[in-house]
């Protein structure tokens, strides 16, 4: 017997694994497909290229929560450092991005009237409790006050930074709760070197030490007695464990459980939860196409975009150059192709706004469609105080981590969270013992 099976070796599984090896508890990671990452995963091709699905950056970098988890296992993300010419995309011109309430008041991408209106609502957000807007959409908390169209262009972009751009869809209090965060940090995004390459073999060589990881392996069904997880079985074996972590998407859990004896609030999240898709390509040139070291945004484009190479060298072979952009795909994406080709369109029309010759010196190019991007969009109704606990109230023993679960923050940020979460429940429960 060991102490945790984890089902899932994403951000969440791996975190939570790696947190409970490190306390001296025996673990077993489960992962179906043959790698570790889940939907941040990497892997190097025989050239010598990184590839990640998708980019993905870390809210607030050392001071983040993603650097919470390494803190705890007695270390630190080695984050890239801090690049000053991160940019936006507004009205298809590409624009200093300005940094906190004062560079706002002074960027040129709005009239002066604009930016006196958009600094007002910057310090609203700041005094607003979080826990009064949960249950409106940004709209909503907008409208309450302000009337300028020139502000209401520029909502989306305070959407995006809990990645849903939709100002009548996106809940005012996830905003709310992260700007509050961003601005007290005083520190954006953090890259670290190597991508999430580099989180995950961290996490590994945790948990190597006291458990192992086991891919290519399926787990079938969650095992329970008397109301009390206690295993489970794979496509291989039975494993027995007092502790089971469930790390994947919540809705999967659905299969490996008998819905009855789950709470009904859970189930029902499950079955009716919206995740967001996304359209990712990664570019190759044979020199560089800019200098720019940050990270771009679009504010009425829900585009996100990184020039790799130029901060970090260890993701191409010497003498090519990779840059990775972004798009959402239409809520509710359904995999129509024409959908895919329409947004590409729309992708490459933008870059060629702001960087007319960039495709022209693209020697490769690697699309990758994100069925699923973020797990749980962040609507009022998929809002924190909304979203199912990370403690299975109805059944001993078993816990829910991701991103789709009662965890801090956003997207990856739910995902190392309820990892923090779940680990301190279980080691606590153990002290007290059940």
């Amino acid at each position: 017997m060991v102490d945790a099976i984890i089902i899932g070796a994403g951000y969440a599984g791996m975190s939570a694994a790696a947190l409970l090896a490190r306390a001296g508890r025996k673990v077993i990671v489960l992962e179906s497909s043959g790698m570790v990452g889940g939907r941040a995963h990497s892997h190097r091709d025989e050239k010598g290229c990184l590839w990640e699905y998708g980019a993905h950056s870390h809210r607030l970098a050392h001071k983040g929560i993603a650097n919470e988890v390494f803190k705890r296992l007695g270390e630190e993300i080695d984050f890239l450092p801090e690049a000053k010419d991160a940019k936006l995309i507004f009205r298809d011109k590409l624009w200093e991005r300005p940094e906190g309430p004062a560079g706002f008041l002074k960027t040129p991408m709005l009239s002066l009237r604009a930016r006196l209106t958009l600094l007002a609502l910057l310090i609203k957000i700041k005094k607003a409790d979080p826990a009064e807007w949960y249950d409106k959409t940004l709209r909503d908390f907008y409208k309450s006050s302000f009337q300028n169209p020139e502000v209401e262009a520029f909502l989306p972009f305070l959407g995006m930074t809990v990645m849903c751009p939709a100002p009548d869809k996106v809940s005012a209090g996830e905003v709310i709760e992260f700007l509050q965060r961003a601005l007290k940090a005083g520190v954006g995004v953090g890259e670290p070197r190597s991508g999430s390459a580099q989180i995950f073999s961290r996490l590994e060589k945790h948990i190597e030490k006291n458990g192992e990881i086991h891919l290519h392996e399926k787990a079938q069904k969650i095992i329970m007695e008397n109301g009390q997880a206690v295993g489970v079985e794979t496509d291989r074996v039975k494993y027995s464990a007092p502790n089971i972590i469930f790390a994947a998407r919540l809705p999967l859990v659905l299969d490996l459980t008998d819905n009855i004896l789950l709470p009904k609030g859970t189930v029902d999240y499950a079955k009716n939860i919206e995740s967001s898709s996304g359209l990712t390509i990664d570019f190759i040139t044979d020199r560089p196409v800019t200098n720019i070291r940050g990270s771009i945004l679009g504010v009425d484009i829900p585009i996100w975009a990184r020039f790799q190479s130029n901060a970090d060298d260890s993701f191409m072979p010497q003498g090519k150059y990779l840059s990775t952009w972004g798009i959402m795909l239409p809520w509710n994406f359904d995999g129509d192709q024409k959908t895919v080709e329409k947004t590409e369109k729309r992708l490459k029309s933008t870059i060629s706004a702001v960087f007319p010759d960039f495709l022209l010196k693209v020697i490769e190019e690697r699309k990758t469609v994100v069925p699923v991007m973020n797990g749980n969009v962040l609507t009022p109704a998929q809002s924190k105080p909304h979203r199912p606990d990370i403690e299975c109230s109805t059944i001993k023993g078993l816990y829910f981590i991701g991103d789709t679960v009662k965890g801090d923050g956003c997207s990856g940020d739910i995902s190392f969270s309820s990892a923090m979460i779940a680990v301190d429940k279980i080691l606590g429960v153990e002290i007290g013992q059940r």
